[in-house]
């Protein structure tokens, strides 16, 4: 046995290793080997000799029974987990806390000649990778080259040294902008040698190599040295302002604010002096707490005289409000000046059709285009009832509504409902005024509305179609044959109105 090792051979361990279980612990009259380990087991061998020890390590020494090969696979078997140096079990928490990193390629063959986990178990050999350097081919600088770089180098400090001796000399004269306060933002920018439209046809050339081709005095030139101001359109711009829009809780602040600044002013001017106080204002209600003395001595002749001054404040306020109220001209004029800037906004027309109407609906057609001041006319025919109105868009707005919700059509029992054949806006008004118009027949009806550009909407009318704008083109062309009629010359039938009613015009047309 080595002198290394004796009978106090488990002293000489480490503290935590001292009470693990080994199978080579010498015994007192035999000579025990210990079958050699597996690659993670360390092979070690102990020769037991009577060598002498103290006599507490002879008291911890015992027999046991050599190791069979049958308990010594058992054991294997049963310890098959990771183990570290001196076959010693690894606690399960601790294993495989890291996980091994693998290699890109996959894992590596076992090689049949020389197995490196034979010199070293703990190795891993998956995790070990081909070699990334790979031999470069030689290469020669060319002559030369460090020297061009170096002469770069230096022109470089060259001109930074020439740009910096400049700026220094601006900086002197005070030419050059403050950047701590910004001036080289209105910088002026120097103009372009050469300008962006010209660049394309000058071919990278200056202007400076043209001035001799340059001929500003030839009739054919394309540019002189005269240069043409338009004159100048003045117009006479009225400015309108356009009104504040209030709420009406807006409105009611605004008045209250008005009228508290009043009556702070006639507060002021009571105590400077400047306005008599006004007289208590008594009713019955507070006669007592106003006029305590007085109405216990003549209680009759108080009362009479709080009277005669509720009555003359009720007079005074009547009188205030007879004033401020509009009169028939005013209330009237103020009506037209409402419809007339409804008007200036723009012109808008409505055509309608109504076959039947009674008295009480004329009425109502009637009165109520004069009272919005529209224009155009209401056509009376046997067969149908034309309308056309023209104004502002308000005022349009409201009679359509009147004419399409509000009015009964078929209150009576041959009433028919009211059709909208055109509507749109217009640049001009047709109609001077408001009228009444009457006709015989279908072609009295269509020569009446041709006087006023119409006829159109009168075919409309008579067909019982809708004429909106962006029709086809077929049927526009139609409609104006059959409104103007044959040409003189033209040997085709003649223009049979009939016809139009009878819709054999528009057969075939979409």
């Amino acid at each position: 046995m080595p002198p290394s090792l004796g009978a106090n051979w488990r002293l000489q361990l480490p503290r935590g290793k001292r009470r693990l279980d080994f199978d080579d612990e010498p015994t007192k009259d035999k000579k025990r080997e210990v079958k050699p380990p597996s690659k993670s087991q360390p092979n070690i061998t102990i020769n037991n000799t009577n060598t002498p020890s103290s006599s507490g390590s002879q008291s911890r020494q015992h027999d046991r029974a050599p190791l069979s090969k049958s308990s010594t696979s058992q054991k294997d078997q049963k310890n098959d987990g990771p183990r570290l140096g001196l076959n010693t079990e690894v606690h399960p928490l601790l294993r495989d806390l890291a996980a091994v990193p693998q290699a890109q390629g996959g894992p590596k063959k076992p090689r049949s000649i020389f197995d490196p986990a034979s010199l070293n178990p703990y190795l891993n050999q998956t995790a070990a990778g081909a070699l990334t350097h790979r031999p470069r081919p030689l290469s020669l600088n060319p002559q030369g080259k460090y020297v061009a770089q170096g002469d770069q180098l230096r022109e470089k400090l060259k001109k930074e040294v020439a740009e910096e001796k400049r700026k220094n000399e601006l900086a002197s004269k005070n030419l050059l902008p403050d950047e701590n306060i910004g001036e080289q933002l209105y910088k002026p920018q120097w103009p372009p040698l050469i300008e962006s439209w010209d660049r394309p046809f000058l071919q990278k050339r200056l202007y400076d190599e043209f001035k001799g081709e340059f001929v500003y005095d030839s009739e054919e030139a394309p540019v002189s040295i005269y240069i043409q101001h338009p004159v100048p359109v003045y117009v006479n711009r009225t400015e309108v302002e356009l009104a504040l829009h209030l709420t009406k809780k807006e409105m009611k602040r605004k008045r209250r604010n008005e009228r508290l600044a009043r009556h702070k002013e006639k507060q002021d001017r009571i105590k400077l002096g400047l306005d008599p106080p006004p007289p208590p204002k008594v009713k019955l209600s507070n006669l007592m707490n106003v006029l305590t003395n007085e109405a216990i001595k003549d209680p009759t002749g108080v009362e009479m005289k709080v009277r005669q001054q509720v009555e003359e404040r009720h007079r005074q306020h009547m009188k205030v409000n007879e004033e401020r109220q509009l009169t028939q001209e005013q209330r009237h004029e103020k009506i037209h000046q409402r419809h007339e800037r409804d008007l200036s906004r723009g012109v808008f027309t409505t055509v309608y059709r109504v076959d039947k109407m009674d008295s009480k609906q004329q009425y109502k057609v009637d009165i109520n285009a004069k009272q919005m001041e529209l224009h155009g006319m209401v056509l009376f025919n046997p067969r149908f009832n034309l309308v056309i109105v023209e104004g502002g868009e308000k005022a349009i707005k409201f009679y359509r509504r009147l004419m399409t919700s509000r009015i009964d059509w078929d209150s009576q029992p041959n009433g028919s409902p009211c059709e909208v054949v055109w509507e749109g806006q217009l640049r001009h008004l047709s109609f001077k005024k408001w009228s009444r118009m009457y006709t015989s027949s279908d072609e009295e009806a269509t020569t009446l509305l041709a006087r006023f550009g119409l006829s159109l909407i009168t075919l409309g009318a008579v067909v019982g179609i809708a004429v909106w704008p962006g029709q086809k083109k077929a049927k526009q062309e139609v409609v104006d044959q059959t409104t103007k009629g044959p040409k003189p010359g033209d040997k085709d039938e003649e223009f049979d109105f009939q016809k139009i009613i009878n819709m054999e015009y528009f057969k075939g047309v979409q």
